[in-house]
């Protein structure tokens, strides 16, 4: 079944695009910049409906627990990446760079149930995007895990007893070891997304999971099982747990390092016709994930479900700039929009710069992640205006953002920044519905492990009392906190704090880059 909203107007040809990017004011990196400042003000003092309306952060499951352990406190396996990290933990040749230090320190899910959800409350948060693990809820060939769906359950309950909103992304990335062709050594052949049956498998897996979320009397006995009173537990039920979905979480970061790079599961490089057959299955997936949504029982609290995917784009510049643009961001991003009536909003992930060719490092500031360009915050503004230009209809969720800081002096300087251009944005027009921090917490990030440090916290810090640093600099906790006050209430107070951390924080991070 296939289900379609409204078709949209004709969409801007790419020569209008152009035109359109060639009309962007210049320069305004180099413009001094207040929070205090009239038309900031009036930008975050928009009217409900039309102001940014969430804040927030992101995680993925199996970042936040990279392993589950049996009975004797043995990794159980079930997918792709478990494999992998099973060869690095027990010092076999692995595509997880590093030494053993980068699975040192693995975090705990039960920390993301709870310590999680409690400290982004702390934060003033007001939205926590965390994913569904396809491999862990699908152990085997149609089998549903329901006590793990009800760990989930319980965790967006807990979320929304905060008063916050849930984002659940469906896939990312993790795929059943059932699907995949290994070797006589246990090595990949060939990927589950290039499975003959893949369609098959995961409509099951997210039927399954609609089918429990719109289940009246599973759901209540989670809640029941977690103290929630009568009330609150038919509240829950009226309005149901979650309202936004992402489908797919970043397909071209599935694509490009899985089957051009090879870094990614299945590690297959330069793969040009398994490349193509993936895209077509991903788009599929998507095409699958909405229609079951979107036609299943799931009741929210006004209107239905919105289901969105999580676009991962890079701010590409140099000669092949806007080439690589039309065809690594907007090309593969219509794969799946088509002429934008299959998503209700879309999701932008922005992390860093890349230039093609790049003939020189000087005044570029890099982060720590050795496979990413320089940190560019005016990127995002760019970006927002195109993707804003493309499909102008649609709401969009900064659904990540972030950097890796161990030293967390660059970090809050940075964050603010790029605040500062999701604002600018916001005031030329883009319909910029909420944004989200990658990420809260320190997880497993994919192919560099523990090694890369994109949280505002250690997994210890979660349950220590929210202090400012000794040194008396800014931690990005704080300037994060300063700039969820201000999306709450604008006041003059709290605009002449966030303003007040700026200011520190660029002070910091200019003395820091001094160093090098």
């Amino acid at each position: 079944m296939s289900i379609k909203q409204p078709s949209f107007e004709k969409l801007p040809r790419e020569h209008e695009i152009a035109a359109i990017e060639e009309k962007e004011p210049g320069g305004i990196e180099e413009k001094d910049f207040s929070f205090t400042a009239s038309d900031v003000l009036k930008t975050l003092r928009l009217p409900e409906g039309k102001k940014i309306e969430y804040i927030g952060s992101a995680t993925s499951d199996f970042q936040a627990e990279p392993l589950l352990f049996d009975a004797k406190g043995r990794p159980m396996v079930f997918s792709d990446w478990e494999m992998e990290l099973v060869k690095k933990l027990e010092g076999k040749p692995s595509k997880i760079v590093g030494g053993p230090e980068v699975v040192a320190e693995l975090p705990h899910f039960h920390q993301f149930k709870e310590d999680y959800i409690r400290r982004s409350a702390d934060l003033g948060e007001n939205m926590l995007q965390f994913s569904l693990d396809f491999a862990r809820l699908c152990p085997e060939v149609g089998e549903f895990n329901e006590s793990l769906m009800a760990d989930y359950v319980k965790a967006l309950a807990l979320i929304r007893a905060h008063n916050a909103e849930p984002m659940l992304a469906i896939y990312h990335w993790p795929m059943p070891k059932y699907l995949l062709t290994l070797d006589r050594e246990g090595n990949i052949e060939a990927g589950g997304w290039e499975h003959p049956d893949v369609a098959q498998h995961f409509r099951f897996y997210v039927e399954s999971v609609v089918e429990y979320l719109s289940s009246e009397d599973k759901v209540r006995a989670v809640l029941k099982s977690q103290g929630f009173t009568k009330d609150a537990q038919d509240k829950f039920l009226a309005e149901g747990l979650v309202r936004y979905f992402l489908s797919i979480n970043e397909p071209t970061s599935i694509l490009i390092p899985g089957y051009v790079a090879g870094i990614f599961p299945p590690f297959k490089k330069g793969n040009v016709i398994a490349f193509k057959k993936v895209l077509s299955e991903l788009v599929d997936a998507h095409d699958i994930a909405r229609d079951e949504i979107k036609a299943g029982k799931l009741k929210v609290k006004s209107g239905e479900p919105q289901v969105g995917i999580g676009h991962n784009w890079t701010y590409f510049d140099g000669v092949l700039g806007k080439v690589l643009n039309a065809v690594a961001n907007r090309g593969i991003t219509k794969k799946f929009e088509r002429t934008g009536e299959y998503s209700d909003f879309l999701g932008l992930q922005y992390y860093f710069r890349m230039t093609v060719p790049l003939l020189s490092r000087r005044g570029r500031v890099y982060g720590e992640h050795p496979d990413f360009g320089d940190i560019y915050p005016p990127g995002i503004y760019k970006l927002l205006k195109n993707m804003n230009a493309t499909y102008p209809q649609k709401e969009i969720f900064v659904s990540e953002f972030g950097f890796s800081d161990r030293k967390d002096v660059r970090r809050p300087y940075w964050i603010i920044e790029t605040v500062r251009y999701i604002l600018e944005a916001k005031k030329h027009g883009v319909l910029i519905k909420g944004m989200l921090l990658w990420s809260l917490v320190n997880n497993f990030e994919w192919a560099r492990g523990m090694e890369q440090k994109f949280g505002l916290f250690d997994e210890k810090e979660l349950t220590q009392p929210l202090k400012p640093s000794s040194s008396g600099e800014v931690r990005s906790w704080e300037a994060w906190t300063a700039i969820t006050r201000v999306i709450h209430d604008p006041s003059d107070e709290n605009l002449q704090a966030l303003q007040k951390i700026y200011e520190r924080a660029k002070i910091q991070f200019t003395a820091d880059i001094s160093k090098v």
